[in-house]
């Protein structure tokens, strides 16, 4: 629960479950919706990800379950479920933080705190 850590194995059979049901969605995707889907994909970490992972470590501490999500899986990219699910490669997340830094994180009133 609260206290676990994202484990890289999960995160294989995740990659592994979330292929096999891209693939059964993509089967039946043009016959239900009348139209071809877009690009849909989980993609699986490499030796390029694991740079840019490491460096976006260097610039920023991110939590130890994002550096692990990040050794398995270097991008997802899921347009065609539900509203579209989306995680950005490493080394976008980095190229916005050194170009914009760290994100406000707003509290449920839109309002910064301490404001």
């Amino acid at each position: 629960m609260a206290d676990e850590r994202l484990d890289a194995e999960w995160l294989r059979g995740w990659c592994g479950r979330a292929d096999a049901a891209l693939a059964k969605l993509m089967e039946s995707f043009q016959p239900r919706h009348g139209f071809e889907p877009g690009s849909n994909v989980v993609v699986h970490a490499s030796a390029a990800s694991h740079q840019a992972t490491d460096a976006l470590v260097e610039l920023t501490p991110i939590p130890s379950d994002l550096t692990a999500m990040y050794w398995v899986i270097a991008e997802v990219s899921l347009r065609d479920v539900e509203n579209g699910y989306f995680v950005h490669p490493a080394s976008m997340v980095a190229e916005h933080f050194r170009e914009h830094g760290a994100v406000q994180h707003l509290p449920a009133t839109g309002r910064p705190r301490g404001r």
